[in-house]
């Protein structure tokens, strides 16, 4: 295995643990955020809003937060900008796991668990 590959799966595998273990509330909003995976310079989250409606997702890109919001349903940014590779990457890594991050934003806005959705979402690279 060269030394990117064992690179990359390091980093899948710590990631995995964020997973699990990085769930934050935020104390003056009062919703929850869940980092659903670390692709390249970006980490991909999903928060509880019960007020927005569209399934969503955001992306922090570098120490950038909240630079770009994607639609889960149709895998189109909605909102914000990436370097056009990231928008892609995430465009197309929503499309190939739609119905599991459908699946976690449904659970996580009713107040479902949804850790077990994200572990079998954590897998998919």
């Amino acid at each position: 295995m060269s030394l990117d590959k064992e690179f990359d799966e390091l980093q899948r595998l710590f990631s995995q643990k964020d997973l699990l273990t990085e769930p934050r509330r935020s104390v003056s909003n009062g919703f929850m955020e869940i980092l659903l995976a670390k692709r390249k310079n970006m980490k991909i989250k999903i928060y509880q809003e019960k007020r927005h409606p569209l399934p969503h997702i955001h992306i922090d890109y570098g120490k950038q937060q909240h630079a770009a919001s994607y639609s889960i349903e149709s895998g189109e940014r909605i909102e914000g900008s990436l370097p056009k590779k990231y928008d892609r990457d995430v465009s197309d890594w929503l499309v190939r796991n739609r119905e599991k991050i459908l699946m976690i934003w449904t659970s996580l806005q009713a107040g479902m668990p949804h850790e077990p959705l994200i572990i079998k979402l954590a897998g998919d690279e």
